[in-house]
Parts: structure tokens; sequence; C-alpha cells
């Protein structure tokens, strides 16, 4: 699944100029020392430049995804999204396998809910960009 949403992203890559990436690793804080490795994120060049080859990137991504485990708690998934929106990301996207859905969470506490059938968007990436929700299941 992390490979489907990675190649979905793809797209955005030369339209808002920026990269997608599959477990990349970022630096949220230095006290306390905290990182974070989404299963799939895009950062914005911009936003990518300030980081050294091969270090951890040193802020949140602009977009996160993480697809649900059987093995993830809701608390640790809380956690998750909590430090990435806190850090600086602009939307944390969880993936649901089992129910075909997505939860979008971005700042101020705000989420919502999309299934087979929506679309997913990033206005704060590309405003005229749109995913069907559909195209992160097919082949499921």
């Amino acid at each position: 699944m992390a490979k489907r949403v990675y190649l979905a992203l793809l797209e955005l890559e030369s339209k808002a100029h920026g990269q997608a990436y599959v477990e990349a690793g970022y630096k949220l804080s230095d006290d306390p020392p905290t990182w974070i490795q989404p299963d799939v994120s895009f950062l914005r060049n911009e936003r990518a430049l300030t980081t050294e080859d091969g270090k951890y990137f040193s802020q949140a991504p602009d977009l996160a995804v993480e697809i649900v485990s059987p093995s993830e708690t809701a608390t640790a998934l809380q956690r998750k999204v909590e430090r990435l929106l806190g850090s600086g990301s602009q939307a944390v996207w969880v993936i649901y396998p089992e129910t075909r859905s997505v939860q979008v969470h971005v700042p101020g506490g705000t989420s919502f809910a999309r299934s087979v059938g929506d679309s997913l968007i990033a206005p704060y990436l590309l405003a005229s960009w749109e995913l069907p929700v559909a195209a992160l299941f097919d082949g499921d």
C-alpha cells in the first residue's frame, strides 16, 4: 500500500516542486529528541534543501501518510498525528486498509473522513490536485 500512495504522490513532485518519500526520517525536536518516520511523506523542495545529505530531515514533512497496521494502537497513532501537526505538517492522512478509508488530520484539531468515491486534496501543496481515494485501494 505504501508504494501505491508514493506513486500517487509522484504527480505532485514536478507540479508542487517537492519530493515524495517512503519511510523517510524526520527530526521533529532536539529537546526532547524526537524522530518520526511516516510510511509515506511529501516535502517541498525549499524545505528539503535545508537538510544535509544522509541525515534526517530537520522538520516535519508538509504531508505525512500513515498506513494503519493491525499491531498499531490508537494511542500511538494519535501521538504520531499530534507530533507531526505540532511540528509543522500541513496534513496527516491516516489510511485504514480494512475499511478502505482515509482520515485526514489538519492543524487546529480538525479531522474528516474520506472513503472510496471521495477524493483527497492538498491545497497547501497544489490547489488543483485531486487524488481519488479509490486509487489507493485499486488492486486490493
